[in-house]
């Protein structure tokens, strides 16, 4: 809906100088079109301006009037009567108010389907909040028209925001873009639409509103109803949707709004500009590098804090003062793994890891601590499930010889790389401690007992702790409504609501990073407990072993 033009009382304070020389009755009159003006009562004002018009009896007050009738014939609907008084006002010559009456010019012309000529309008206004009122006209406008009137238009005035904005949604809608039509959105899908002189305002409540930005198609679909029980997002939504549940039945008042990024950046985009988005008070998502980003930028500019629930890949959003990790950095991890290697003899080591993105970066930040610690890294490799017989045989720990290394550190998540290392270690003579990623709990194929006896060690990565009474809860709770048990996604879910609204909600305020200060370690709902004390990722990172069957923190 177009914006009504400001407040006419700086107006009617303009004018005050000359009502000395006109008679008091008559100022009755022209003060009382005013008042009708603002009540919308449009044809009567009318009537009581024009007599003022008259530019050689009433001068500067003629200006006035002239632009107040005009007013009134736009909002009467009589739109030609309008463009024609503000075009004999602004072809008198200099007007102090002639921004205002381009603007009004230019709704006339939108409003009889002449978006050429309003363009041209806008295009003469120079005082930037007029011209930022414009800009938000035209794409109010402009937005349902068709992408080839767009792009004739675009072509002509580039430097309307509003034009760019419509014409951007346009493009972000279809399936496929011509040569031109991919030219010009890589021009402008990034531009700040928000008109700079009057930006869009933060809308704050008591209730906590989410903002669930996931790609729950990361494939690249759009069906969200077709998704997979296997669908690791959409399992995590699994857990989330139960938290949020299990929130309301207490008492918080929560309202989660969920979006699929499609992978899709033109997607993104696009809901970024929901409404909804400024009125959230957290935002969940999104999980892929090139996704965070935009919402990164996004919540830095409108301080919306933002939790990747998924990764452990802090470069991505160090810049960013209202970016989070769910779980811990890869810092973070690195520090507490040498912390732990201290109380182990010996001080060699060996590296393995996967191809993953963070696997590749925790191999790169540990070797680089260890040495700086004074270990001594013997082998730093990448695996995959065909070469880990390889590597330890390069480190010749086989049957009786004496081990090469102290210990052994392997980096990934993948139960093809954790197979084969099962069966290796449990061939070895030697117990060589073997400090891995606390996923590998979830593996089917390795009991408890044999990870126990073999020395394995568990890095804690929001790790369940397994004998709580309640992940017995949600256990059975989740089996009810799922007809399946938990994956790790789902439990990662449910705990990170359940963080979300014990950190902030109406008792304590909304304020995230503050709350977290103030809380330091706390415990989790499901899991071992979190630490973002001063940090915008869970810096608590418990060494992990099994004791008769219980994790147990070293």
């Amino acid at each position: 809906m177009i914006r009504k033009m400001k407040a006419v009382i700086y107006i009617i304070m303009m004018v005050l100088p000359v009502f000395s020389i006109v008679g008091q009755e008559e100022m009755a009159n022209y003060k009382r079109g005013l008042g009708l003006l603002e009540s919308e009562g449009y044809e009567e004002a009318m009537e009581l301006f024009r007599p003022y018009m008259d530019r050689d009896e009433f001068g500067i007050l003629s200006d006035y009037s002239r632009y107040h009738f005009a007013r009134a014939a736009y909002g009467n609907r009589q739109f030609e009567l309008a463009k024609k008084a503000l075009s004999t006002l602004l072809e008198y010559g200099k007007w102090d108010k002639a921004a205002e009456a381009r603007y009004l010019l230019a709704l006339a012309h939108f409003q009889q389907s002449d978006p050429s000529e309003a363009l041209k309008t806008i295009n003469f206004i120079s005082e930037d909040s007029i011209r930022e009122e414009a800009f938000r006209a035209t794409y109010d406008f402009l937005k349902v028209s068709n992408t080839s009137v767009l792009m004739v238009q675009y072509e002509q005035y580039p430097d309307n925001k509003g034009l760019a904005m419509a014409l951007r949604e346009k493009l972000g809608q279809q399936s496929s873009l011509s040569s031109q039509e991919k030219g010009i959105f890589e021009q402008i899908e990034k531009m700040d639409f928000l008109f700079d002189g009057n930006k869009r305002e933060r809308k704050t409540n008591q209730m906590l509103d989410i903002a669930l930005i996931l790609p729950f198609n990361y494939d690249g679909g759009t069906d969200v109803s077709g998704l997979s029980e296997n669908n690791f997002v959409f399992q995590l939504y699994q857990g989330i949707n139960m938290a949020i549940d299990h929130a309301e039945s207490k008492g918080i008042e929560l309202n989660v709004r969920s979006f699929d990024t499609e992978r899709n950046e033109r997607t993104i985009l696009g809901i970024l500009n929901d409404p909804f988005m400024m009125q959230a008070d957290l935002i969940i998502g999104p999980i892929y590098p090139e996704e965070t980003n935009l919402v990164a930028e996004f919540g830095e500019k409108y301080k919306i804090p933002h939790i990747n629930p998924l990764s452990n890949v802090h470069d991505n959003i160090s810049q960013f003062d209202f970016s989070y990790l769910f779980r811990p950095s890869v810092k973070s991890i690195s520090e507490r793994i040498i912390e732990y290697c201290r109380r182990f003899e010996g001080k060699k080591v060996a590296v393995a890891y996967s191809g993953t993105t963070r696997d590749e970066s925790l191999a790169k930040t540990f070797v680089e601590d260890a040495r700086k610690n004074g270990f001594q890294v013997i082998i730093d490799q990448q695996v995959t499930a065909k070469n880990m017989r390889d590597f330890f045989e390069n480190l010749q720990v086989e049957g009786e010889k004496e081990p090469a290394i102290d210990m052994m550190v392997i980096f990934s998540d993948d139960p093809n790389v954790a197979s084969p290392t099962f069966a290796m270690v449990e061939s070895l003579a030697y117990g060589i401690p073997v400090i891995v990623m606390d996923s590998w709990l979830y593996f089917n194929f390795a009991s408890y007992e044999m990870m126990e006896i073999q020395n394995f060690h568990f890095i804690g990565n929001n790790t369940v702790e397994f004998d709580k009474d309640n992940l017995h809860d949600f256990r059975d709770d989740f089996l009810e409504r799922y007809n399946n048990y938990p994956s790790q996604n789902a439990y990662l879910g449910y705990e990170l609501i359940a963080l979300v609204t014990d950190v902030i909600n109406e008792k304590n305020g909304f304020d995230f990073q503050e709350n977290l200060d103030k809380k330091g370690y706390f415990d989790g709902t499901l899991t071992f407990g979190f630490d973002f004390n001063k940090v915008r990722y869970n810096n608590f990172v418990p060494i992990l072993r099994l004791d008769q069957g219980v994790l147990e923190i070293e």
